[in-house]
């Protein structure tokens, strides 16, 4: 969804109305699944999961804030400030350990890489939108995308795998 509003404005200079405002749900729920699937297989798993529980509530309270309230200006910043720091610190948690541990095969190193474009992403935009204008602030959310997608092929390749990989 963030990958879309940001092209979006990117080709357009106009935002597509709750593409943003609906993406943290999915995030949310994207790192409670991933939280799930190596419960066992790291370890600090009890925390893993709490974070997961945490991004999934704090996303879905975000993206409903928005939906009832229209705006971004009441809950939705604070859910979704507490979205970010839980996958975040998921991310950071379990990254090491995924990589060591080969759980996403060729992609074991996405939890940490997109752990770092969430972190990276808000200023590099910043730099850019300040620099070349407002639109290009969009390209930190276009990385950030980018380390979900590697994340979602490396669960989707230990999913087809045959031995008691993640998922």
């Amino acid at each position: 969804m963030w990958a879309y509003k940001s092209v979006v404005i990117l080709v357009t200079d106009d935002q597509p109305d709750y593409w943003f405002e609906l993406a943290p749900v999915w995030f949310g729920v994207s790192i409670l699944l991933l939280a799930s699937a190596i419960d066992h297989q790291v370890r600090r798993s009890r925390l893993a999961v709490i974070l997961g529980v945490v991004s999934a509530v704090a996303g879905s309270v975000a993206s409903l804030a928005y939906l009832l309230d229209g705006d971004d200006e009441g809950l939705f910043g604070p859910a979704a400030f507490a979205m970010m720091l839980s996958i975040v610190g998921f991310l950071f948690l379990v990254g090491g350990e995924v990589h060591n541990k080969q759980l996403l095969g060729t992609y074991d190193f996405g939890p940490r890489l997109l752990a770092w474009l969430f972190v990276a992403g808000i200023p590099v935009g910043a730099v850019l939108g300040g620099l070349f204008g407002e639109r290009y602030g969009e390209v930190g959310l276009l990385g950030v995308a980018a380390g979900w997608a590697i994340v979602g092929l490396g669960a989707l390749g230990a999913a087809q795998e045959p031995h008691d990989r993640v998922v």
